[in-house]
């Protein structure tokens, strides 16, 4: 019965999508218009040194914020098993109107790696935490799998953007304080105040 519901709950998905199919140009821009955000543009990257040299790319967070301003997109993670110390979890993303469909399966194995060496995990809690961990890297190699290339380079160009935007937004601010403070003598609790 569960698996009827599912299989009628993909069908209905996938009449909606064809039916009201997405304006891509719309789309890109709401993916654009997003990326303005400097909440978004301040974690819409990752890296981390691998190798003597650092790694980066879009993030989980501007891949999920992408994926939802796409549209008809149905993406996930689902933890398909739990034994034996380690799940079997699955990562997906699927274009419900171009019917294309990014899949990753894996083992995420209960462990903690440190610098210290490695212990099993038992609490749950930290469990369902590396899970999604490594589950959220999975899930943003599906999405940039679907999402068009350029789509994505015009987002993390936006977010740059918006970061640079932002930078001189304060150098600004700092050169005006300057300038009152040393042609006039305002200090800045009075331009606080006025402000």
């Amino acid at each position: 019965m569960m698996i009827s519901r599912q299989a009628q709950e993909v069908q209905a998905a996938m009449v909606v999508a064809k039916r009201f199919p997405r304006d891509e140009i719309a789309s890109a821009n709401r993916i654009i218009q997003a990326c303005t955000r400097l909440s978004l543009a301040e974690s819409a990257m990752y890296e981390y040194p691998r190798g003597g040299e650092n790694v980066t790319g879009p993030s989980i967070r501007l891949a999920e914020v992408m994926a939802q301003n796409w549209g008809n997109l149905d993406f996930g993670i689902t933890e398909l098993e739990q034994k034996n110390g380690e799940s079997t979890v699955m990562a997906y993303c699927w274009d419900l109107e171009t019917n294309t469909r990014q899949t990753k399966i894996f083992t995420v194995p209960h462990v903690r790696a440190t610098k210290k060496g490695s212990y099993a995990l038992t609490d749950p809690r930290d469990i369902y935490e590396i899970v999604a961990n490594q589950g959220a890297r999975r899930l943003r190699a599906c999405i940039l799998g679907i999402i068009p290339g350029d789509v994505v380079d015009a987002a993390v160009a936006q977010c740059e953007t918006t970061l640079m935007a932002e930078k001189d937004l304060k150098a600004r601010v700092s050169r005006t304080i300057e300038a009152f403070k040393n042609d006039f003598g305002v200090p800045v609790q009075c331009l606080e105040q006025v402000i």
